[in-house]
């Protein structure tokens, strides 16, 4: 691996440098493809799957990192013991999420707000660091620089319930009660929708109407059917 590769790792760069490797088709893909496939399972606050990916990647991932201390470290996080791994190249922006959940339950604020932009920073599609990002910069009261981290959230994951519940609470602090209730059924049907829907890139099929919904008032089309085949058995008979 190149000296530049090496860089990325070490900041934690990794999606650039996988990026970087499928484009010239030299280094070791496999590698980071399998670091990308742990930092999506946290991403998703899904311990488990970090820890499998982890281990199925295990060889591949021991070219680039020590894979004892990456077991060692999601071990810890999902005991959110992060402190002593927020600078690590693969979990740090996972640990720095944790340590801005941390700082607001026990009210300091803007300590967060710094903690969730570094997580971001350190992993840019880190969709939940964008949007407790935006969470706390609206707490604050920094309505601009919460829109910003929305968007943000919203271009790592279109698909996570939480960017849009975030941006009802901002449209409604600016008064727009009519986005605020667009966003909020937004974010509802999402929630509805199997956790493997709600990752980045998914294609979310057609819903299928509910028999309940066919007849209700909305769809008047129905009543004008009934009516026209009701005047015709009446003239028949």
């Amino acid at each position: 691996m190149n000296e530049e590769l090496e860089t990325l790792v070490a900041e934690g760069r990794i999606a650039e440098a996988l990026a970087r490797v499928r484009l010239t088709g030299e280094g070791p893909r496999e590698a980071l493809e399998a670091l990308e496939r742990v930092r999506l399972a946290l991403r998703m606050r899904d311990a488990e799957g970090a820890r499998a990916a982890a281990a199925a990647g295990r060889e591949a991932v021991a070219r680039l990192v020590d894979a004892e201390e990456l077991d060692r470290a999601l071990a810890d996080l999902a005991e959110e013991r992060f402190e002593a791994w927020l600078e690590h190249p693969v979990v740090g922006a996972e640990a720095w999420v944790q340590k801005g959940l941390l700082d607001v339950a026990e009210g300091r604020l803007e300590a967060a707000r710094d903690a969730f932009a570094e997580a971001a920073r350190r992993d840019r599609q880190h969709w939940r660091a964008w949007t407790n990002l935006g969470h706390a910069e609206l707490e604050l009261g920094n309505l601009e620089a919460a829109e910003a981290a929305y968007a943000e959230a919203e271009k790592a994951n279109e698909n996570y319930p939480e960017v849009y519940q975030g941006q009802a609470a901002l449209e409604k602090r600016r008064g727009r009660i009519d986005r605020m209730v667009r966003l909020l059924k937004k974010a509802q049907r999402m929630r509805l929708r199997p956790r493997e829907e709600q990752l980045p890139g998914t294609v979310l099929p057609p819903r299928r109407p509910r028999l309940g919904s066919l007849f209700s008032w909305r769809n008047r089309w129905w009543i004008w059917i009934a009516l026209i085949l009701l005047a015709y058995w009446w003239t028949r008979r």
